[in-house]
């Protein structure tokens, strides 16, 4: 493997997500304006094949299998971006640093001044950033990640990094939506597909409760469809964890035959925020 000062190179991954949303290009600012240069990099286009290696230790001692699977949910949203990043400045333990800077998994729980914070990743999933814990982790992350050789060298060019992800993100339509408008959004096209089958008094309640980010909106929304509905679970699911849930991919075969459909984005944030807390508007 190729020589690596491992205490002051640290690996960075842009997943999916911070890809889709074109926060890559702010984040590597930041990261400058904080003395870390980028150095290597790779293009991943696909779950990387040795995934689970990454995280074999939270999969044997602290997720559950399920919670793991979620992880796939993210790379099927597009591809990611892979990095090493040395540390330029003249302050000790830069994996410690970095940690600090990206902020909190949990995004709700960052720091404002945080990248996760300021750049308000979604949830534990969709949280913009990752980087390694400690030189041994960013020694193995690489490994998983680029393999034996460590990606692409860019020998002081920043230039063709930036040139490389303004064309990754110009691939996708800049994906603004948080969790709150996801699925104010969901119920709004649901509403509207079954718009008919509401009495007046419901078509005069339906359009604020379908944007309303207040707790139970959902449900007083499902009520105002007939008894039985096909499409009334889906409408009452606040799809947020210690909540009732629901399977979303039997909902979206309901969904289908009103001719709603979701796209991979709302999937990717309704599914895994059903298990981890997003981060809330306002």
């Amino acid at each position: 493997m190729t020589d690596i000062a491992w205490d002051r190179t640290v690996f960075f991954l842009f997943p999916p997500d911070a890809v889709l949303r074109h926060l890559c290009a702010p984040v590597l600012a930041v990261l400058e304006d904080h003395g870390f240069e980028p150095v290597r990099y790779e293009v991943l286009w696909h779950r990387p094949p040795n995934q689970d290696a990454l995280h074999e230790r939270k999969i044997t001692s602290v997720w559950k299998a399920y919670f793991y699977r979620q992880v796939d949910l993210v790379f099927e949203l597009g591809p990611s971006l892979a990095l090493l990043v040395e540390d330029r400045s003249a302050a000790v333990d830069s994996h410690t640093r970095l940690r600090a800077l990206k902020g909190a998994s949990d995004p709700a729980s960052a720091a404002p001044g945080t990248i996760r914070r300021d750049l308000r990743g979604v949830n534990v999933l969709l949280d913009i950033v990752h980087s390694s814990d400690t030189p041994d982790d960013s020694r193995h992350e690489a490994g998983v990640f680029f393999g034996p050789e460590l990606g692409t060298p860019l020998h002081g060019d920043q230039r063709e990094l930036r040139d490389l992800v303004a064309m990754l993100e110009a691939g996708h339509p800049r994906e603004n939506r948080e969790f709150d408008q996801v699925r104010a959004g969901l119920r709004s096209r649901v509403v509207a597909a079954v718009w008919h089958e509401l009495d007046a008094e419901g078509r005069k309640l339906a359009p604020e409760l379908a944007a309303s980010y207040r707790p139970d909106a959902g449900a007083e929304l499902a009520a105002l469809l007939p008894v039985g509905h096909p499409l009334a679970a889906l409408l009452a699911c606040e799809f947020l964890p210690d909540l009732p849930g629901i399977d979303l991919p039997r909902a979206e075969a309901h969904l289908a035959v009103y001719g709603v459909t979701l796209d991979r984005w709302e999937r990717a944030v309704l599914r895994s925020s059903m298990l981890f807390s997003p981060l809330r508007s306002g």
